[in-house]
C-alpha cells in the first residue's frame, strides 16, 4: 500500500527539484539555504548507536539521504543492505558517490518521493526517517510513514528512528509512537557552542534522538 501523494506534494517536490543542490564546507545546500550540516555526525552517530546497537548484517533504509552523514555513522555498523530515498535527483548523485559506495555494496537509491516507493514487507531492521514535507504537513506525513511505511517494512523487533529537533519529542508524534509501536523511547542531546557553523540555519541545538521497536 502506497502514502498518499497529493497535489500539494507534487508541486513541493516539483519546487525542491528546480532548486540546485551543492555541497560546501559546511554542508548541503539546497537553492541558497543550508539544509543539512557536517556538524551533526555525533547527533547521527547517536541516531545509528539508537537503531543498530547488538543488531548483525542489518538491512537499513533511510528515507532523505541527503548529505550522508547518517550513513556514514551506520556504515561503522557493517550493515548487509543500504536502502535511500531521496526525491532530489542531485542530491542522490552527489552522496551516492561520495558516501554510499564505501557503506556497504549492497546499496539501493530511489530517485523520487516515498509515497511513490513500494518496499519489500518486513524486510529492514533499522529506518531513519529525515525528509522535507510541504508546510504544514509534517505530522500528518509523518503518521501516514509510520502507518504506510515503517509499519510494514520492519520486521518484528526492527527499530524506528527520526529526526526530531528541541529537547523531546511531540505530543502528537509521541502519541503515535505510543499507540503503534510495542516500545519507545527518547534520549536528549544538543550541538556543543564551539562546533555550531557559522551558516547554521536549524531552530535550536537541542534535539531527541527517538527510538521505537516494532
Amino acid at each position: 500500500m502506497t502514502a498518499p501523494f497529493t497535489d500539494v506534494h507534487e508541486a513541493h517536490i516539483k519546487r525542491l527539484q528546480a532548486l540546485e543542490a551543492h555541497i560546501d564546507d559546511e554542508g548541503l545546500l539546497i537553492g541558497d539555504t543550508h539544509v543539512m550540516f557536517f556538524a551533526e555526525a555525533e547527533l547521527m552517530s547517536m541516531h545509528a548507536d539508537a537503531l543498530l546497537s547488538g543488531t548483525t548484517r542489518a538491512n537499513i533504509l533511510e528515507v532523505g539521504l541527503g548529505l550522508g552523514v547518517f550513513a556514514e555513522q551506520a556504515a561503522a555498523h557493517r550493515c548487509a543492505t543500504y536502502t535511500a530515498i531521496e526525491p532530489h535527483p542531485q542530491v542522490a548523485s552527489l552522496t551516492q558517490e561520495r558516501v554510499l559506495r564505501r557503506v556497504t555494496r549492497d546499496t539501493v537509491v530511489h530517485v523520487r518521493p516515498w509515497q511513490l516507493v513500494r518496499l519489500a514487507p518486513r524486510h529492514f531492521d533499522a529506518i531513519m526517517y529525515d525528509t522535507w514535507p510541504p508546510d504544514g504537513l509534517a505530522d500528518a506525513d509523518f503518521e501516514a510513514f509510520v502507518e504506510h511505511v515503517a509499519l510494514p517494512s520492519l520486521r518484528p523487533g526492527g527499530r524506528f528512528s527520526f529526526f526530531s529537533s528541541g529537547a523531546s519529542v511531540s505530543p502528537r508524534r509521541a502519541a503515535i509512537l505510543s499507540e503503534r509501536f510495542r516500545d519507545w523511547s527518547e534520549e536528549q542531546y544538543t550541538l556543543p557552542p564551539g562546533r555550531i557553523p557559522i551558516a547554521w540555519t536549524k531552530p535550536t541545538t537541542d534535539f531527541t534522538i527517538p527510538v521505537a521497536v516494532r
